[in-house]
This record gives C-alpha cells, structure tokens and sequence, in this order.
C-alpha cells in the first residue's frame, strides 16, 4: 500500500508542474478498474492487447493506472516539437505488482523523430483489431524500453510527391532480464511506401524486419554482442564465437512481415484491406510458405454518432509453415554442401530466444498463448499452427455511450514436432495435440463519456468456451478522471 500511496501523491506532482505549462497540452489520467472471473484466471479478451498491465493470474484483479502525456504540435509553425509522456500501474491480485509501464521523451525537427523510453503503438482499425493489424506487433505485452529514429509518418518522395510517400523507423530495444536470454536486444527497422492513386484511392505496402540478438543463454551462455551487430541486422550468418545454428543459418532470431493496405474513401465511409505475410526464414521471404497470414478489412463510418461506426473482420492462417517436413540436416561449417532446412518454422519460436514474448506475454498476436517452463519464464508456444476469425463492432447508443462487441473463433494444432530440441514430447503426430482444439471467446463492452459525470464509467463482460482455455465468464467496472 506504501506504494501505492507514492504514486498517488507522484502524479499530483506531476499534475502541479505541468498545469502550469501553456496551451495545457498535457494531458493527465487516473483510473481504477475491477475485474472479477468464475475461472482461475481472466478470460482472454479481458486481458490480451492491454500494454502488458496485468501480469499476475487470479480469479479477481484490481487495477489502478495513472499517467500523463503530451503529443506532437500538428499546428506548430515551428519546426521544433516535442513529446513525453507516462503511465504507472499497480495491480493487486492476491499479492502487489507495480511497473512504470510507459514512459517516453521525443522530439521531432521537421520530419524526423528520434524518442527515446518505452511506449505503446497507436491504436488502428478503431481498437477492434485483433493484433492492432500486426502480426508482429501487436499492444499484447509491455512496450519495451529502447530508441527509436523514424520519420514523421508518412513523408513526400522527392519529384513524385503529388502522389508518393513513404516513412521510415528504425529502432533498438533491450529486454534487459525479462525473457528466456537475459539482456537480450530487440532490432527492429521497417520501410513503407505509399501511392495515392486518387483523391479516394491509396494502396500502403512495406516490410518489417526484427532481430533477437545478442545476451546470455541460461542454456547455451553469451551470445556475440555489438561485434556482429551487422551480421544482425543486415540478416547474415553468424561470425566466429557465434553458436553453430547462426553459423549456419542466419545471425539471431530473424522474423519479420511483408504488409499492404489498400483504402478506399467514400463521402460517408472509408474501407480499408489489409494483409500480413510472416517470415522467419529464407523459405518465408521467398514465401513458400504463402497460405499463411493476417487477412482483415476494416469498415469505418464518418458519422461517429452512427449505431455502428466501425466493422472489423480477420482471418489468420498459420499453419502451413513452409510445409511439414524439415529436410534434414542442415549444413555445417566443416561441410557447407549440407542441405538447409526448410519446413516446419514453428513461427515465433528459436533454438537460442525461445520466444518472441517480453514479460512472459506475446509481443505479436495474443493468440499465440506463451508456455511457461519451470523457471516461470515463458520457453515457447503452446500451439503456433492455427486457423482463426474474428469479428470486432463498435458504435453508440445515443450521444455519451460507446459500445463494443469482440468475437473470436480459432482452431489450434499445436506445434511441428522436432523443430528444436526441446520439443521431443510433443507426440510422434506432429503435432503437440491430438486433435486440433477450439476456442471462443467474446467481450461486450460499455462506455459512458458525457457531461454529466466528470468522469468516465466502463463496464464489460467477457467468456471463454472451448477446449484450449479454461472455460469462464467475467466482468469488469471501471471508472476514468482525465484532466
């Protein structure tokens, strides 16, 4: 309770300093919220893609979160701009958790931004998305603290910049003891273009590309640093004192996504269709591994007063993976000849990182369920060959309440056998389950913002049924002072 009471008194702090400040661009928040489950835990949509907020299982969870935060002038004159911002959270759930789950400063001078901390993505597809419309990134874990340079969105190519544009961002994070590799760094960079082909018309395409590098294995000890840095994130193999498998195949725990978007405006609506392609390896940049992906079309209003605003459909596919069999063995550095592996990518997974989570939770899509070890700290994925649809509505009812209704349907298969040493228990089916396992689960959702309350109230219930999680039904209150 000590600590809670220093983060109260913090933020009023905060709030005294910074009221101060013209134009009162500083925005500040604190909310409480409480959540109740029949479970042993939280369904899953009462959790997943929340900032990595909740971090302990239990039946009931109270959460109280505070912070600030100050955006970039989109008016300014000036070519100068700045941003920082914060959010605390403690959260009790049988025994206390606190985190400083957000903090950040930026400037941007003209079009180039350079920030520096840990902060969440913005929000696409009006919330409803079930990864945030990145397979790769979603808002499921904590952001991770590091540094970023990119562009100011989108920015005019040179001569053809009537109708060509394209952003920019390149980014190092650190994972510092909060995954399998301790202090493990996260690389990350990515390239989008953009062509407006009319007034109503635009098609976005681009890549992104991450790497898991450097550390110390509690299995396999340090791993090469800064001395290959660009054997890292130009994707080449491992130099001298690297372990054999990045030797022989690629520097770190390569992944990445191809992207497109295509938009269409109308006077009343806007549509927009979008597409991730995952890669882990060569088999997946060269995309023998096509039929998966994120599949998704998002239909927003511009009537925001309209009964239903926004409608999102996804369909996800993992479960080809470059195909069922990994030819083996791969090649060696006394015998390059040796045939390279393909098949079988288990996505997400490594021999080395393990798992592309930070703080136990998945840093891409949440339907990727980590599997924690003995250790309590999460070593893999319980099932990274899926099928799933979702379904996410949003709208209101009258001019102070929102609502919103998430579905989501998935079929689960569980992981290749044998793609890495530790998955030798998985059954000689290929597959970690004997048969393929469903699941379902829905959040309804209310909010209030009006003017007769000075603050907001939102309400939810959510439930689980299937043969992957626990089945369960939960609610959640909760209220929100912005000033």
């Amino acid at each position: 309770m000590l600590q809670l009471r220093l983060l109260i008194v913090s933020i009023f702090v905060y709030s005294g300093l910074f009221a101060q400040e013209k134009k009162g661009k500083t925005d500040f928040n604190v909310s409480f919220g409480t959540y109740v489950s029949t479970g042993e835990d939280l369904p899953f949509w009462m959790t997943a893609n929340q900032n990595g907020v909740f971090t302990i299982q239990n039946s009931n969870y109270q959460l109280f979160q505070a912070g600030f935060a100050r955006k970039f002038e989109s008016d300014s004159a000036s070519n100068w701009s700045y941003t920082w911002g914060a959010n605390l959270v403690y959260g009790y759930a049988g025994k206390s958790d606190f985190q400083a789950n957000q903090y950040w400063f930026g400037m941007r001078h003209k079009w180039f931004v350079i920030k520096a901390g840990a902060q969440s993505d913005s929000i696409l597809y009006g919330g409803l998305s079930s990864t945030n419309g990145n397979l790769d990134r979603s808002n499921n874990a904590r952001p991770l603290p590091g540094i970023s340079l990119s562009t100011d969105n989108f920015i005019p190519f040179l001569f053809w910049k009537k109708w060509f544009s394209f952003k920019a961002n390149y980014e190092e994070k650190l994972f510092s003891n909060h995954a399998f590799v301790k202090d493990a760094h996260l690389h990350h960079k990515s390239l989008y273009g953009k062509a407006s082909l009319s007034k109503n018309w635009s098609i976005t395409g681009g890549l992104e590309h991450y790497v898991l590098w450097g550390g110390t294995s509690p299995t396999e000890g340090e791993m090469p640093g800064l001395s290959q840095y660009f054997n890292y994130i130009l994707g080449l193999k491992g130099g001298l004192g690297a372990y054999i498998g990045d030797r022989t195949n690629k520097a770190g725990n390569q992944l990445g996504i191809y992207s497109l978007e295509i938009k269409k405006e109308w006077t009343k609506s806007i549509i927009s269709l979008y597409w991730n392609h995952p890669f882990e390896d060569q088999s997946g940049i060269e995309m023998a591994n096509l039929p998966d992906g994120l599949w998704g079309i998002h239909l927003s209003k511009k009537d925001r007063s309209s009964f239903i605003t926004d409608i999102v459909y996804e369909y996800m596919n993992t479960r080809n993976q470059s195909g069922s069999i990994h030819r083996l063995p791969a090649p060696t550095p006394d015998n390059p000849g040796r045939v390279i592996g393909r098949g079988r990518d288990s996505y997400f997974d490594h021999y080395i990182y393990r798992s592309f989570t930070y703080y136990n939770r998945m840093m891409g899509t949440p339907l990727f369920v980590p599997r924690i070890g003995s250790d309590g700290v999460a070593d893999g994925f319980e099932s990274t060959r899926m099928w799933m649809h979702h379904l996410g509505i949003k709208g209101t009812l009258g001019s102070d309440i929102y609502w919103k209704s998430m579905l989501t349907w998935s079929r689960n298969f569980g992981v290749y056998n044998g793609s890495f040493p530790w998955s030798a228990n998985f059954g000689p089916s290929g597959s970690l389950y004997p048969v393929p396992l469903d699941e379902f689960s829905v959040l309804g959702e209310l909010n209030y913002r009006g003017n007769k309350l000075p603050f907001e109230v939102n309400t939810g219930l959510a439930a689980d049924y299937g043969d992957r999680f626990q089945k369960r039904i939960g609610g959640y209150f909760g209220i929100c002072y912005r000033f």
